[in-house]
């Protein structure tokens, strides 16, 4: 796969003012608070009136959009905020749903809805642990979702009580040496279908077309440092850590680069401890032919827990991976806790407000959380 480099100062030259401020907000932690950017919020629900929960209490509404950007609504006309819930009128505008259009009542249902997804899929129909039954044609399909999720940019004074990322760079003497000394890097992401990029809008072309979650990390990376990054992603869709050791001479070591982001654990699917031994010989097995190399271990985003069910297991020990993969974590080896983020934010939100296909991939928001945490990770 060719090397990708980022020059400085790319967006300023090919954005206008209103793309500016995305980009400016994209990346703002969503544990920061103040100012919440596009949080999306799925309108589904079978009873009345539809609902959808804040992160965190809105002391102010700034802009209702569809996940498209191609509509904003009225607060009071189309919504209306209470007991922390974005709440529909009867005669909104809003586009929302039941939960019918995403969960079958029965596996012969199931069955013959798969048969209109435009995937081939290898598995399927997967039930749910309250005894529905998924419907998958989501995959490679994000509209199929984010159709329904509404975007809310707010103001809020509650204050984010849960886990926090903290800068880990130090940690990597070699790589931020360089970046001080402002010499070009060199990065892989070697990974999963998430690290390839799924459910970005701008994956499909779709609006708002917001760029792959390691594109805004590039980006925010090499503007902070003012260095150019050469950025080599690597990642395969469906792949799990045994895969990536068989494959991380061509895929990783080849490549000689200062920093692996290592984006498995969510086909894995095995105990932490079992996945952590399986991390340690995957870091190994790169440094074999690339001993300068300094890693950042990804602990995945998480799936969708109703998925918790025989044969595939789709959601299974990935809640364990964080504490696993902390245990390898010293000097030129740091963690990127995206679930601990996640958990936080699933305590009030859905996993149908932040998914990109109901299964196992992030929507845009959730996909901007986990760049948002490696962008703390890696700088001071």
């Amino acid at each position: 796969m060719a090397a990708r480099v980022w020059l400085p100062s790319v967006w300023n030259e090919k954005k206008g003012t209103d793309e500016m401020t995305d980009k400016n907000m994209l990346l703002r932690p969503v544990w920061e608070g103040g100012q919440v950017f596009r949080e999306t919020f799925a309108m589904v629900g079978d009873g009345e009136p539809c609902s959808a929960p804040f992160l965190l209490e809105p002391e102010k509404v700034i802009v209702i959009e569809s996940y498209d950007k191609s509509c904003t609504f009225d607060l009071g006309k189309d919504c209306y905020v209470e007991d922390g819930r974005l709440v529909l009128t009867q005669d909104s505008r809003m586009p929302h749903t039941g939960w019918n259009s995403f969960y079958y009542d029965s596996f012969e249902e199931a069955k013959e809805g798969q048969k209109s997804n435009a995937m081939d899929l290898d598995f399927g129909p997967v039930a749910t642990t309250d005894g529905k039954f998924l419907n998958l044609n989501a995959i490679g399909n994000p509209e199929m979702i984010t159709r329904w999720q509404a975007a809310v940019t707010y103001e809020t004074r509650e204050k984010w009580t849960g886990y926090r990322p903290v800068s880990r760079i130090a940690r990597l003497p070699r790589l931020y040496g360089k970046w001080k000394r402002k010499e070009k890097v060199r990065i892989v992401l070697y990974g999963d279908s998430i690290s390839c990029g799924c459910d970005c809008s701008g994956l499909y072309g779709l609006e708002p077309k917001q760029p792959q979650w390691s594109e805004l990390l590039m980006e925010s990376l090499q503007d902070f440092y003012g260095v150019p990054i050469e950025f080599i992603n690597t990642s395969v869709g469906g792949v799990d850590t045994e895969w990536a050791i068989e494959n991380a001479w061509e895929r990783a070591a080849s490549y000689q680069p200062d920093l692996v982001l290592l984006g498995f654990g969510m086909n894995d699917r095995c105990v932490g401890e079992e996945y952590r031994k399986k991390t340690k010989r995957l870091m190994e097995r790169i440094r074999e032919k690339a001993p300068e190399t300094e890693f950042v271990l990804i602990a995945t985003s998480l799936p969708n827990p109703l998925s918790e069910t025989e044969p595939h297991y789709f959601c299974a020990h990935q809640h364990e991976y964080a504490g696993s993969l902390r245990l390898l974590c010293g000097q030129g080896v740091v963690l990127a806790d995206v679930q601990g983020v996640q958990r936080e934010v699933m305590k009030r939100k859905r996993y149908i407000d932040l998914t990109g296909n109901l299964l196992n991939h992030p929507n845009d928001y959730l996909a901007r959380i986990q760049a948002q945490v490696l962008d703390t990770v890696l700088k001071p």
